[in-house]
């Protein structure tokens, strides 16, 4: 018994070995991911306030992210040495974001915000007029290298989708980048019944929001599909400075847009009161002109017939 007890010890410290082998271990030299979270939480609030004030600039985001090292006692090298970290090991940064949205959105609830605002739309069923009927997550991180550049999504309609409907996709876009260029292109088509294709672009430039939208059809949609793609970067840019667009509150609504037919429009109009006719004298009979009383010059006798001169 004593020798079963001790092989017992010696898998479970095993086991144990081998998972935290599994995780991958931060080397000391670069900021901890508990530390890159609340960075990154704290460089989120800051553009929030950037990105709000009338007639900020490039300077202030600039200025507010110098702002944000200096409290982490972090200079602009190491801060893209630990990017670069991050880049090679998404799985860890996929948390952390994750870890951001949460307290962003916990935040915005603190501060008043009702849950319906901060999930706009995502209350509504999926019979009603109004429905998120997107498929894939709701934050999403791009870099300009592949095979991390681009995310794309194609979504079938099911019998809930009706001729006459409407689509808009919308995102939040935060670009965590020192300094250069920041551009990326969203995209979204609609293939309809007869393979007919509507689609819209928009560029993103700056943080903030992007909405592309497609009116409404007579068509009935058959798929849905899209992209946002972030280029490489251009070659004015600094090599050793990295970027990242972060994208959250992804949503994509679909809008039903019910005719009015000429049954709603008959019942619609409102009743118009015909007033009663006083005068009852057959209008084929001539006025008679009581004593004293002027006759209307202006007005013809209808029983006179017109005679052509």
């Amino acid at each position: 018994m004593r020798r079963v007890g001790v092989h017992l010890v010696i898998v479970g410290a095993t086991v144990l070995v081998l998972l935290s082998a599994c995780t991958p271990q931060v080397p000391s030299k670069y900021l901890q991911p508990d530390d890159m979270e609340d960075l990154m939480y704290d460089y989120y609030l800051s553009q929030g306030i950037s990105n709000g004030r009338a007639g900020s600039t490039d300077y202030d985001r600039r200025y507010n992210l110098q702002t944000v090292l200096k409290k982490y006692g972090l200079t602009n090298a190491e801060f893209d040495s630990t990017l670069v970290y991050y880049y090679n090991h998404m799985e860890l940064m996929d948390v952390i974001y994750s870890n951001i949205q949460k307290r962003l959105g916990d935040k915005a609830l603190e501060l008043g915000t009702s849950e319906g605002e901060v999930e706009r739309f995502t209350a509504n069923s999926a019979s009603g007029d109004t429905t998120d009927v997107w498929e894939g997550k709701r934050q999403l991180m791009l870099l300009p290298i592949p095979p991390y550049h681009i995310v794309q999504f194609s979504q079938k309609a099911d019998t809930s989708y009706y001729k006459g409907d409407s689509f808009l996709f919308t995102f939040g876009g935060h670009f965590l980048v020192q300094s250069g260029s920041r551009n990326a292109t969203a995209y979204l088509a609609v293939t309809y019944e007869n393979d007919s294709v509507v689609a819209v672009t928009s560029p993103v430039s700056l943080s903030g929001g992007s909405t592309l939208r497609i009116r409404p059809c007579d068509l009935r949609a058959k798929r849905l599909d899209g992209y946002i793609y972030m280029p490489r970067r251009d070659q004015t840019d600094n090599e050793s400075e990295s970027a990242i667009l972060l994208l959250n509150h992804i949503q994509l609504m679909r809008f039903h847009h019910r005719k009015q037919t000429d049954e709603d429009n008959t019942q619609s109009k409102p009743s118009v009161a015909v007033p009663e006719k006083k005068d009852t004298t057959d209008s084929l009979k001539p006025r008679i002109h009581r004593l004293g009383e002027r006759p209307n010059m202006n007005q013809p006798n209808k029983n006179q017939p017109t005679i052509a001169r």
